[in-house]
């Protein structure tokens, strides 16, 4: 998305300050803004400096690009802005991101190699791409269907990195009869290159995912990492005009639909938790009661407590819009934030439903020493069948 495209947004901003803290308690809310407190890594601040570039009075410079960058575009400002720029303050700090590398002043030298490592071997990580289904024994990779009802796909961060993740929604699946298959051909979504601005090939990876789709029949397709979802849901929408041809799920959203036709069934205990909402799932989508649902579920609605930043005003991990590669150290402070805001709630189990945000809170653990336990929602569910 280039700024002419929301130029007419970036002129709605008084500078009002209402974003830089939450409506309902007034708590921060921008991870950029509270370390770096300055105007500019504020989303209103990012929002003038797209001024500033349309009206040419500012420049890209090495400052300027690393202000836009600091951010993990976890659209708390958004959510929380009372004007209508309110919903489109994260298409523009993206807008502005795709013009800096547009412009070669960006991306930063952390994410370059994104688009290199995806184009060669589909993936962010540059694993090689014929051990992306590594997580699967040989018997369970020969068993793939070519034709399935659900198509699961797995998303890099869950192939390569938290690949427990995909082995519980796969087990879950699986225990459920599911008439479901994974493409040894699924390429990384690309929500990597559109957060960092680098979009020249994302349209020839959305052709080949989409094709990888059709192959399969699905009409249904389900991820686990709420980077994909946002992805497939929303940017790829946003990138061919029209809406897919067939159904995009959370594994959450998948699970609850279940759950409700009688098809998932789940022992209770007595545990007390409370639930970490992935940006790209909640704020960006809206997903919110799907997986509070399947956790109420298993606990009841007294023992999942929420913390005081929950749901459209939680705060962010810190791992999203590539600060984890960029600002590794910042990355995990953001997220040694949230896990104390867990651990307050009473709470001996935190919950989370994306592979990023698992990865970041679990290094936030580590360094803090905390004693909080960490589950993804699949993990948790499928130890509880």
């Amino acid at each position: 998305m280039a700024l002419d495209e929301v130029k007419e947004y970036v002129y709605i901003c008084t500078r009002c300050n209402t974003c830089k803290y939450t409506s309902e308690t007034y708590l921060p809310s921008c991870p950029a803004g509270e370390r770096f407190m300055f105007e500019p890594y504020f989303g209103s601040g990012k929002v003038w400096i797209a001024r500033g570039i349309i009206e040419g009075k500012i420049k890209f410079s090495d400052s300027i690009v690393k202000k836009i960058f600091s951010c993990p575009v976890c659209g708390n400002c958004g959510e929380i802005c009372d004007m209508r720029i309110g919903d489109h303050i994260v298409e523009i700090i993206e807008a502005l991101r795709t013009e800096a590398v547009e412009a070669g002043c960006g991306p930063l030298p952390e994410h370059k190699g994104y688009s290199g490592y995806i184009d060669k071997e589909h993936n962010p990580y540059a694993e090689p791409h014929k051990n992306r289904l590594n997580w699967l024994t040989d018997k369970e990779k020969a068993d793939l269907k070519d034709k399935a009802e659900v198509l699961y796909f797995v998303g890099c961060t869950s192939s390569y990195r938290q690949n427990k993740i995909a082995r519980a929604t796969y087990d879950l699946l699986k225990r459920m009869a599911v008439d479901f298959t994974i493409s040894p051909e699924e390429w990384c979504c690309t929500s990597p290159l559109l957060r960092t601005g680098q979009i020249n090939s994302v349209k020839e990876i959305a052709n080949h995912n989409l094709d990888v789709v059709q192959k399969t029949g699905a009409k249904i397709v389900v991820t686990s990492c709420a980077g994909c979802y946002r992805t497939l849901k929303k940017d790829y929408e946003k990138l061919y005009g029209k809406k897919p041809d067939f159904d995009i799920l959370h594994i959450t959203e998948y699970l609850s639909k279940l759950l409700s036709e009688k098809k998932l069934e789940i022992k209770t205990v007595d545990e007390k938790v409370t639930y970490h909402d992935p940006c790209h799932l909640g704020r960006h989508c809206g997903i919110y009661k799907p997986p509070r649902k399947l956790i109420k579920a298993i606990v009841g609605k007294k023992n999942l407590i929420e913390m005081p930043r929950n749901e459209k005003n939680a705060w962010c991990c810190g791992a999203g819009g590539g600060v984890k590669s960029a600002f590794k150290d910042w990355s995990v402070d953001i997220a040694v934030e949230r896990i104390k805001e867990a651990e307050a709630t009473g709470a001996n189990i935190l919950i989370t439903s994306c592979p990023f945000c698992y990865r970041n809170l679990q290094d936030a653990i580590e360094k803090s020493g905390s004693k909080i336990k960490l589950y993804d929602i699949t993990e948790y569910l499928l130890e509880r069948l």
